[in-house]
């Protein structure tokens, strides 16, 4: 028997497999064998697909075997973030202290991330078929996000590897799973990023012009090794490859974002939008740069009616509370963080939820210590490289005693903090204070000037 994980019930699921509108697979069911099968009874014709038997028609319409043009190959190009990216922290990446503004969201970003089949995919299957029908299945399990779900696609991805050493798609494929598996897994952020370093150095050593690892080592460039020259470089040559990648487009807008590039920022998400209509990651993380822009009223406005529409969606808590943050206001960072913890899960994150919101009640004047204490912890054991997030939890409620601590650490560690919306409103906090807009000037560099396509 099979699976009915295996199975796609009706006309759009089985469109959206191949990444096509409903009429056109239709027409393939008609003239050209398309495997699709009908529940008898009842007035409706309930048609469903099983998955392993729509690959199979794709290979052998791609080797020619059905005596007619292939669709394009069901392949596609997806990410993290940020993302959503996540991009975004904890082992459930710890996007409220990372600092969101490394989306996903991350994803969540980053995270949370996206699924990119609307658009058609430039990499070819393996020619094994067994490896290609456990590509495919890879990829559908990376789709899920669920532990499991990318556990399942770690091991298929190295099936593949193991059949097809240098089938490049694959390495870039497993990087993604593993940016992706640091926000749902217990995995940690050093291991996670390290393990797609890897995957995603070979992929470009097996094929240097790759767009899919391109773009997974401009990620981890940007939000694990604090390197946006890097990060913009690789964007630029994943879009020199594939200028049609909604994801490339929507992971640099977030990269622009984040550093303050605010007019490119928005071409990039407005390309992405065009390129995938209706994605949620997409809007999400599009309201977010309002508040990175400066535009906290609108950002709020917006992110509290995605809350309404999406209300599963942790990515939009974890925005919510850096913006009730940055107000001062502690009682509503508690809780949108603990919405987070809630539907982020995992006991760490619930705990120190908890924390905080008993915290709140006791000494809301002193409870976001508790936050600057976690990330320091969390740089302390790897997890973490700057001082970054924690400086604007004590600037936003104005503790300048931990700010000018974090300061004077970061300064002496030769840090650089590149996310320049975080950056701004602490100088905004202390418009008077010299020590600070000292100290701070010495941690942010100057945007990398970067040709992007």
């Amino acid at each position: 028997m099979i699976s009915d994980e295996r199975r796609l019930d009706g006309w759009k699921a089985i469109a959206a497999y191949f990444g096509r509108d409903r009429t056109t697979v239709a027409r393939w069911a008609r003239e050209r064998g398309l495997p699709i099968h009908q529940l008898p009874g009842g007035k409706q014709k309930t048609v469903f697909a099983y998955r392993h038997e729509l690959a199979e028609w794709e290979r052998r319409n791609r080797s020619g075997d059905a005596g007619a043009a292939a669709p394009p190959p069901c392949v596609v190009d997806e990410a993290p973030l940020p993302l959503a990216l996540a991009p975004t922290p904890p082992r459930t990446r710890r996007l409220w202290a990372a600092g969101l503004m490394l989306a996903s969201a991350l994803v969540a970003v980053l995270g949370v991330l996206l699924l990119d089949r609307q658009q058609p995919a430039s990499e070819p299957l393996p020619p094994d078929a067994a490896a290609a029908r456990d590509f495919i299945a890879a990829r559908d399990a990376w789709a899920h996000r669920r532990p499991q779900d990318l556990e399942t696609a770690i091991r298929l991805y190295g099936a593949v590897i193991a059949q097809q050493p240098n089938y490049a798609p694959a390495r870039a494929g497993l990087a993604e799973t593993w940016l992706v598996y640091r926000e749902y897994g217990r995995v940690s952020d050093a291991e996670a990023f390290g393990k797609a370093r890897i995957a995603a150095d070979k992929a470009l050593e097996l094929d240097p012009g790759l767009a899919s690892a391109l773009r997974a080592e401009g990620f981890i460039d940007y939000w694990w090794d604090n390197d946006p020259a890097a990060a913009l470089q690789a964007f630029a040559a994943a879009l020199r490859r594939n200028d049609a990648d909604g994801l490339t487009h929507f992971w640099l807008a977030n990269i622009l974002s984040d550093l303050g590039e605010f007019a490119p920022a928005e071409r990039h998400y407005q390309r992405a939008v065009a390129l995938l209509p209706g994605s949620q990651p997409i809007a999400v993380e599009h309201a977010w740069a309002k508040w990175q822009a400066g535009r906290d009223a609108e950002a709020l406005a917006t992110l509290r009616e995605l809350k309404q529409t999406y209300p599963q969606d942790a990515t939009i808590s974890s925005c919510l509370s850096w913006i009730y943050l940055g107000r001062g206001d502690i009682s509503g960072f508690a809780r949108e963080f603990a919405d987070f913890a809630r539907l982020r899960g995992g006991p760490g994150i619930q705990r120190l939820a908890s924390r905080m919101t008993a915290a709140v009640r006791k000494d809301p004047a002193h409870a976001h210590r508790i936050m600057i204490e976690d990330a320091l912890a969390e740089i302390a054991e790897g997890g973490r490289r700057i001082r970054q997030s924690p400086a604007f939890f004590a600037s936003s409620m104005k503790d300048r005693e931990a700010l000018m601590r974090l300061l004077r650490e970061a300064v002496v560690l030769g840090e650089r903090w590149y996310s320049r919306p975080v950056t701004r409103r602490i100088e905004r906090d202390w418009p008077g204070d010299r020590d600070v807009q000292s100290l701070l000037s010495q941690l942010v560099p100057p945007v990398p000037n970067v040709a992007i396509p």
